[in-house]
């Protein structure tokens, strides 16, 4: 600016004045759009007083996204999302992806359901790509005590409650993916309709009154696209019912009361079931027919009778959680899920290192495991040894040609073992000649911490395994071993011919 006022014009080197027109306006909507997505949804709305040109243009976005915690200087969150969700019209504008996420309870007020229904309707007959939907337990008020209460009621409280409203889901039939996460909510499932795009459905916190009827025939019959089913933390799922061809995904996991599973997917690949079946008062039922499984990663207790047709003869991997055979005392017909398979090519196991040594005996007497090829397992750090149990496993394991040993969790400050006189160290297994080793080739531990117990197992392994070819060793952050235990190794290494790698963070 000049100093007596006026406003000096610069120009560019060929002596002519710089263009001054909107060379943003100017732009075409697709690079418009991409601009805007990466601006906070309220704003990218409010282009819209800037010229007839922005009138329009945020309303053909991809992706809306709409969150009461980055829109705080919105009076009424619902009126925000009603407002404009209508400023779409149907035959003219499709929306891409729609996500809702609420946090706060003043957000939606004492009726989300409300909120949510009138989302849906209106969200329902627009959205062709994705459509997320997230009320955090804050914003609908309801705190632990009463979320499990809700989802999961005590059928001896003779309490009266109050009727739940029902917050009716209607058919999205354009969608692709849709994903729901209400906590507390008594979710009423469309079956007279069809979802025909759909692929992937997601669902978490919600209640079923109905016993899984819906859920199992929108899935079946409604459909004929989908590709991955996810269930969380459902309520009043009891009987779940999955015939699907295009099905290639299904988790399931804490649905904590399942009493009947019934899956025909002939293209599913991977398949998780966690934690459904614990809370079951009555004889669980289960039928599969899965001839394409690849991938089953079970952390629960087995059903009472299981019906089969079409099975793979050979899992690719196959997690257990080995917490629930201790809890049976060994008894647990928990390991005829793995039965059901005449080979696994790898085997993941997850256990604790506290339990009894009664249980052990009948664990390791009990448990027939399939023939596998690898044996991985996790491992959580605590006072007690692990290699006994790992060691006795082995010995029932003569085609297991590579272990690996991942270890978890961090040990406080002042740390101290258990006693001398602890059960895990009674066990005989360090001198027991009848652990057959043969067919071992490789051992890797990760996270390993050099103590005594990993460097026994390591010394015991590399002394009887005669065909091991390699040790893989991946330090913890911290680790500090002792010159003493890498001479060890290197003796250790040249009598039996194996290499040793050794990393570290």
């Amino acid at each position: 600016m000049a100093r007596n006022g006026r406003v000096r014009v610069s120009r560019s080197g060929d002596g002519e004045p710089e263009d001054s027109r909107d060379r943003i306006s100017a732009l075409p909507d697709s690079i418009l759009h991409l601009i805007l997505v990466l601006v906070p949804l309220v704003d990218a709305i409010r282009t819209c007083v800037l010229s007839r040109r922005w009138r329009a243009v945020w309303t053909r976005l991809p992706l809306l996204f709409f969150d009461d915690v980055q829109a705080p200087r919105v009076s009424r969150f619902p009126d925000l999302v009603d407002g404009v969700l209508r400023g779409y019209d149907d035959d003219d504008v499709d929306m891409g992806d729609l996500f809702v996420s609420v946090y706060r309870r003043d957000s939606v007020g004492d009726d989300p359901v409300s909120f949510v229904s009138t989302l849906a309707d209106l969200a329902a007959q627009r959205i062709s790509g994705r459509f997320g939907l997230y009320l955090s337990p804050a914003a609908v008020n309801v705190y632990p005590e009463e979320f499990l209460k809700n989802l999961y009621p005590d059928p001896e409280d003779d309490e009266e409650e109050e009727e739940a409203v029902t917050l009716q889901l209607p058919c999205f039939p354009r969608v692709t993916e849709l994903s729901i996460t209400f906590v507390g909510v008594d979710l009423g499932m469309p079956t007279t309709d069809t979802f025909a795009k759909l692929t992937k459905l997601f669902i978490s916190g919600v209640r079923f009154t109905d016993g899984g009827e819906e859920i199992s025939q929108v899935v079946s019959l409604c459909c004929p696209c989908i590709e991955r089913l996810e269930l969380h933390r459902i309520g009043g799922l009891r009987r779940l019912t999955v015939l699907a061809q295009s099905l290639v995904s299904m988790v399931l996991s804490r649905i904590l009361v399942l009493e009947q599973l019934q899956v025909a997917a002939e293209n599913l690949r991977h398949m998780l079931v966690d934690k459904c079946f614990v809370l079951s008062i009555t004889r669980a039922f289960m039928f599969l027919s899965v001839p394409a499984l690849e991938q089953l990663l079970w952390q629960d207790r087995c059903p009472e009778v299981i019906r089969h047709w079409m099975l793979p003869s050979c899992l690719v991997v196959a997690e257990l959680e080995f917490d629930y055979l201790f809890r049976a005392g060994g008894r647990s017909n928990f390991t005829r899920i793995l039965q059901l398979f005449k080979c696994v090519d790898t085997l993941r196991l997850e256990f604790p290192n506290a339990h009894d040594p009664t249980n052990e005996e009948n664990l390791i007497e009990n448990v027939n495991l399939p023939c596998y090829s690898e044996l991985e397992f996790m491992v959580n750090h605590t006072r007690h040894r692990f290699s006994p149990t790992i060691l006795n496993l082995l010995r029932k394991c003569s085609c297991v040609q590579k272990v690996m040993v991942q270890m978890f969790g961090s040990r406080e400050v002042g740390y101290i073992p258990c006693p001398s006189n602890c059960n895990c160290r009674q066990l005989s297994v360090w001198t027991d000649n009848a652990i057959n080793l043969d067919s071992l080739e490789w051992v890797a531990m990760y996270e390993f911490r050099a103590t005594q117990d990993e460097r026994s197992f390591i010394y015991y392994i590399m002394r009887n395994a005669k065909r091991l070819r390699k040790i893989s060793i991946l330090f913890s952050l911290g680790a500090n071993p002792t010159r003493r235990f890498f001479r060890k190794l290197c003796k250790l290494s040249a009598s039996s011919g194996c290499t040793v790698e050794c990393y570290s963070h």
